[in-house]
């Protein structure tokens, strides 16, 4: 008797959110939010975000690494306000640069929180669950209220970092306001702004079968065109062309707002103050917008998800297994290899765990753009890179990549070196050629000898094979099951810290042992800095630096097959709790 009224129930309160969703039991027209709900909302949304980020490790070493290099940043931006308010002290004009800076700001912020909006972050979660309890005007208010709140950490820090310079170098209090004021209106209209954008193209790819198919693609693109524009200088090309546009009105508002208050800085106000009028029918009109692009947005999730599952379970091209079969001798290993390269192309967050020694590669790519040379040690570099990412993105946790499957492939009839063979075939598959092509071009770059770059593809081939293998012995010692969140909704299962850390030191005094024994370049460097670092005044020569390279490199090489039983033992044996 329970069921009935409970079925009425969930039907009635269906049949509300369908209402609510397209805006019929809203007393306002359904595209005004109520303030009190949408505060409410983005509270709650912004709790669940640091919990979530509380308990995610991977998240918690980045925000770190983030944490330090900010405050670089601040340091620096500090110190250039100051500079700017002690000439404006001394009757200097303010730099035409700050009000570019400021516009430029404004776009990078609408850019990102368009780009958020697309992403998961612009989604219901709990399969729209939201919109049983309040209508979809307060959930999307409540969004873009978090979302500002979110993206003001690119505001508020440098804003007071720049209000605290100039203060220090007027000797007033005054820049504070204006910088200040700014640092929340710029947040405040780039999510009006930025977020209906968002919800328009998110709503118009999912009603499209064929962009819906290639965002991931779309998204690499413009990521990739970002850091090329980044690591060869033409970023800072293309501010310079947009100087015309944000040094007009409407843009060169927010940099007036910012410096309106810096004393006998003589800068125009009127802009400031139309800004500043302006700011709430901004944020109001775009919240007001945003609702009817959202329902666009979420209404098109079922449109595609039969075409989802249909992707997910139809038959595998067999132009992989062709080519696998004429490397894999065995049947098991061939599947193996295919099943774990097939799982890296559908899910390829996992190479989200190895792209932060990429950021090192920026700085040198920049270095050869500006130069026109490449150092000595970048050709090394990237065999050690390679190496690396083909042992940690795929064979670094054979047990917990596996998932749910784990206790289909214990149970299976395939031996446990087929694991590990089919692991260090994707491994090398993947990493191999690309490291060894680099390798060989930024050798031949650097104006590395003929041996050395002989060394340098041998070395990147037999660096990728050998890493997969330690990889895997390492990772089936030290395996993680649990999954870090990449943000809402896509999770991916990173290899544990332990794996991690024994894995890179292994390699890179492997690698180094391999530089120092091929190239005459790093012994000299090396014994240099060796002899300054050692203590007691012990001095280190090249030829005590081959010797030691060749015990660590003999040294590797009798570790691959410890690696090998030991992962083939332990796959073997291993049970499930």
């Amino acid at each position: 008797m329970s069921d009935g009224p409970s079925r009425f129930s969930d039907s009635q309160t269906s049949a509300s959110a369908s209402a609510r969703a397209h805006g019929s039991t809203d007393a306002s027209g359904g595209v005004v939010p109520s303030p009190r709900r949408s505060w409410e909302f983005a509270r709650v949304d912004l709790l669940r975000g640091y919990r979530w980020v509380r308990y995610q490790d991977f998240w918690l070493a980045f925000t770190a690494l983030v944490g330090i290099l900010g405050a670089f940043f601040l340091w620096q931006t500090f110190d250039a306000a100051r500079a700017v308010g002690s000439e404006v002290a001394a009757g200097a004009a303010l730099p035409s640069w700050m009000v570019t800076a400021t516009g430029v700001l404004w776009l990078f912020l609408t850019i990102l929180l368009v780009t958020d909006a697309l992403g998961s972050n612009g989604d219901l979660d709990n399969d729209g669950q939201y919109l049983t309890l309040c209508p979809a005007a307060d959930v999307v208010g409540g969004l873009l209220l978090a979302a500002a709140s979110k993206f003001s950490v690119y505001t508020l820090g440098p804003g007071l970092a720049a209000g605290a310079g100039l203060a220090a170098g007027t000797g007033s209090l005054r820049p504070l306001l204006g910088v200040g004021a700014a640092a929340v209106v710029i947040p405040a209209t780039a999510a009006a702004v930025g977020y209906p954008i968002g919800f328009a193209l998110k709503g118009f790819i999912r009603r499209s079968g064929n962009l819906g198919r290639i965002t991931t693609v779309l998204g690499g693109g413009i990521g990739l065109a970002y850091v090329t524009l980044a690591v060869t200088g033409e970023l800072l090309t293309l501010v310079e062309r947009l100087e015309p546009v944000v040094q007009s009105a409407p843009l060169a508002w927010f940099g007036h707002l910012a410096l309106a208050t810096i004393p006998d800085a003589g800068v125009d106000v009127t802009g400031a103050l139309v800004l500043l009028g302006f700011t709430p029918v901004i944020v109001v009109g775009g919240t007001v917008v945003a609702v009817p692009a959202a329902r666009y947005a979420w209404l098109a999730d079922a449109t595609h998800s039969g075409d989802d599952e249909t992707e997910l379970v139809a038959p595998p091209e067999s132009r992989l297994d062709a080519a696998l079969d004429t490397i894999c001798r065995a049947p098991a290993t061939l599947g193996i290899a295919s099943t774990t390269l097939r799982r890296a192309v559908r899910s390829p967050f996992q190479f989200v765990f190895v792209a932060p020694p990429l950021l090192a590669a920026i700085v040198f790519v920049e270095g050869v753009v500006t130069t026109g040379s490449v150092p000595w040690y970048v050709p090394w570099f990237v065999v050690w890179y390679g190496a690396w990412a083909g042992g940690a993105v795929l064979p670094l946790n054979p047990l917990g990549n596996q998932g749910s499957m784990l206790p289909t492939l214990l149970t299976a009839p395939a031996h446990a070196r087929h694991v590990v063979h089919g692991n260090v075939v994707a491994a090398t598959l993947v990493c191999a050629p690309p490291t060894a092509g680099l390798a060989v071009g930024a050798g031949y770059l650097a104006g590395s000898s003929p041996p050395v770059l002989v060394a340098l593809g041998g070395a990147s081939v037999t660096a990728v094979t050998g890493s997969a293998l330690v990889a895997t012995g390492i990772g089936s010692v030290f395996p993680r099951f649990e999954a870090v969140s990449l943000d809402g909704s896509r999770q991916a299962v990173p290899p544990s810290k332990r794996a991690y850390g024994l894995f890179s030191v292994t390699l890179s005094l492997v690698v180094i042992a391999v530089a120092f024994v091929a190239d005459a370049t790093a012994r000299t460097i090396g014994a240099v800095l060796l002899s300054q670092w050692l203590p007691f005044g012990i001095d280190v020569d090249s030829g005590t630096l081959a010797t030691l390279g060749w015990a660590v490199v003999v040294g590797g090489a009798l570790s691959i097959p410890v690696a090998y039983r030991t992962a083939v033992r332990r796959i073997e044996t291993y049970r499930v709790q």
